[in-house]
């Protein structure tokens, strides 16, 4: 019992000098805060190891005005995040600083689902529509999509402009490959028409596909494993040159 009653005893001497010493840590800073200059940045980028579309430099370089030389707080986090979230490439970003002297950056990059070369441009896309620029990035294994749109896109967001349902399809259907580890192996090109009529081109295959547009994806997909399975294996579907399937239930091979 006695052994127990001291137990407890050190127990709450040790809980009220550790409180103690957090009580005037935590008061002392308080005191020096006003007075705290930043004089070291943190960048951190949550996904660095997919892809790269800025550097923690670059990152740096974009906030070292707002932050260096400055005191804490002076700092303004939420212009610091909205400034950086406007640069298009980064889709989240969180500053905050720290004591005694450090601002700290945490973003996350925009994930691009497919690479659109037409119309004599080229950027990347990703899942919400956002256009990037392919320049300064590492090459990406996506969908390719080449030819001739039948809307105008514009660097960044496209809500609220024509090219919003035209490329909302496009992403359904680039999904559905992604999302497909065959078909997303074995489809290459995705060549689009000003109709907006699309042909996929096969990787290592000697016909194309007339998809049409891109939509009753499921009726289209399952009429291509039809064809993969059912005809493509025979004699005669071999030296098939081009298979459409953008009329409803049929296959026309050619």
């Amino acid at each position: 019992m006695f052994k127990k009653i001291l137990a407890i005893l050190f127990c709450t001497v040790v809980a009220a000098i550790f409180g103690a010493y957090f009580f005037f840590v935590s008061r002392l800073e308080a005191k020096e805060a006003p007075e705290l200059v930043c004089s070291k940045i943190n960048v951190a980028i949550q996904d660095s190891l997919s892809k790269s579309f800025i550097s923690k430099s670059e990152i740096r370089q974009m906030v070292v005005d707002s932050a260096l030389g400055l005191r804490l707080a002076d700092i303004n986090t939420d212009a610091i995040e909205k400034s950086l979230t406007k640069s298009g490439v980064i889709s989240t970003a969180e500053a905050y600083t720290s004591y005694p002297d450090v601002l700290n950056v945490v973003v996350t990059q925009r994930e691009p689902v497919v690479r659109i070369k037409a119309d004599g441009s080229d950027y990347y896309c990703d899942r919400a529509g956002y256009i990037l620029p392919v320049s300064g990035a590492k090459a990406l294994e996506l969908p390719v999509v080449t030819g001739q749109l039948p809307v105008e896109l514009q660097p960044g967001p496209n809500e609220g402009t024509d090219a919003e349902a035209w490329l909302g399809q496009l992403l359904s259907f680039t999904e559905k490959v992604r999302n497909n580890a065959y078909w997303s192996e074995e489809i290459e090109q995705i060549e689009v028409a000003r109709d907006g009529n699309m042909t996929l081109y096969m990787r290592k295959r000697p016909f194309h596909v007339l998809f049409g547009s891109a939509t009753d994806l499921n009726d289209k997909f399952e009429k291509m494993t039809v064809f993969y399975k059912t005809i493509l294996p025979t004699e005669e579907g071999a030296a098939y040159k081009v298979v459409n399937i953008k009329y409803k239930n049929q296959i026309i091979c050619k």
